[in-house]
């Protein structure tokens, strides 16, 4: 459930020619191991929107961002959890060095997601 409140939010909030669920990248990841639950376009660097559920899922995004990192893909991370609070603290402090801006909860930060997401794409809220 979670996964489907994260795209009808993401897809009310941001016109959807600008957007790519399941997103991977064309030129360095032909296997499609690195994958950003949502890619906004549009803007000098885009947006990649992770959904967090759980360890394993913050894990997998942790890892990506890394190899993101390495391959020197340039974009703004995004992260939204289904609660932050369940996450393993020294996951989540690992976590915390890589990503950039982060929402605790989806369900108790749905206006000021949307917000943050139009300001980023230029759309006044």
């Amino acid at each position: 459930m979670f996964y489907e409140d994260f795209k009808e939010l993401i897809s009310e909030s941001v016109p959807k020619e600008r957007l790519t669920f399941d997103y991977t990248h064309p030129e360095f990841d032909r296997d499609q191991k690195y994958i950003v639950d949502c890619r906004i376009n549009g803007m000098p660097k885009p947006l990649y929107l992770f959904a967090i559920l759980n360890d394993s899922k913050c894990k997998d995004v942790m890892i990506s961002m890394y190899q993101f990192e390495r391959w020197g893909v340039k974009y703004n991370s995004v992260s939204i959890f289904e609660d932050q609070e369940t996450i393993n603290r020294r996951v989540l402090a690992k976590f915390s060095d890589i990503g950039e801006k982060q929402f605790s909860s989806l369900l108790s930060n749905k206006d000021r997601i949307n917000k943050y997401l139009l300001e980023q794409i230029g759309i006044k809220y």
